[in-house]
């Protein structure tokens, strides 16, 4: 069950990571902060979509799966934060 922690937990800290880059830019006052709202709302329903993907998932090919997702997805919300900018 330790894979199933470790995703969980790479999840979570991606997550926080972009709500807390969304929320700079919301509370700088951005011209971007209604694009870092949405954003922010974007990765909130992420959050709750990979979860349900974890809960659902039992062998070590699922979790493989996940982490290339959360990978690939991790670099398309970073991308999304730097247009923000």
């Amino acid at each position: 069950m330790a894979s199933k922690r470790e995703i969980k937990k790479a999840v979570k800290e991606m997550v926080y990571d972009i709500m807390d880059e969304c929320d700079y830019h919301v509370v700088s006052m951005n011209k971007n902060a209604d694009a870092a709202e949405n954003l922010m709302d974007e990765v909130v329903g992420y959050h709750e979509m990979m979860m349900a993907k974890i809960r659902v998932t039992k062998d070590k090919a699922g979790f493989r799966a996940l982490r290339a997702q959360l990978e690939e997805d991790a670099n398309n919300f970073v991308s999304k934060i730097n247009e923000l900018a």
